[in-house]
């Protein structure tokens, strides 16, 4: 059955983003990502809310890796989305492995098959950065 959206401006279906970060500390986080892809050859845009932990690690590193979800990671991204690095220590409290990204200030989760490094790219303020 074909269905028309009409004039939304909707790209269906995005993918489950999953965003690694280091705080100020050096303690991994990692966050689900509601609205991001990419937007460009060589960019990638996420729409990060400013009270989140992982936007708040990116303020301080300028630095991500990011994954994108399999369904064998399915259950582990959910939980990535649904509790607050502010709260707790999701990478710990799930009992993953992370190491270091060898190109950027970053964690890379082991348990995604796919991982990018990327690092901000800014224009003139911060919430306008280019990922």
């Amino acid at each position: 059955m074909k269905k028309t959206l009409g004039t939304t401006p909707v790209v269906a279906p995005l993918p489950v983003l999953i965003v690694a970060t280091y705080d100020e500390q050096g303690t991994p986080n990692a966050m689900n990502v509601a609205w991001g892809g990419q937007c460009g050859y060589h960019h990638v845009a996420l729409n990060l809310s400013l009270n989140h932990k992982t936007t708040e690690n990116l303020k301080h590193t300028k630095a991500f890796t990011l994954s994108i979800a399999t369904i064998d990671t399915l259950v582990l991204s959910d939980y990535f989305g649904v509790v607050s690095g502010h709260k707790e220590n999701k990478i710990e409290k799930a009992g993953i492995q992370v190491s270091r990204s060898r190109f950027v200030n970053a964690p890379i989760i082991e348990k995604y098959p796919l991982s990018n490094a990327r690092s901000l790219k800014c224009r003139k303020h911060w919430v306008k950065c280019t990922l």
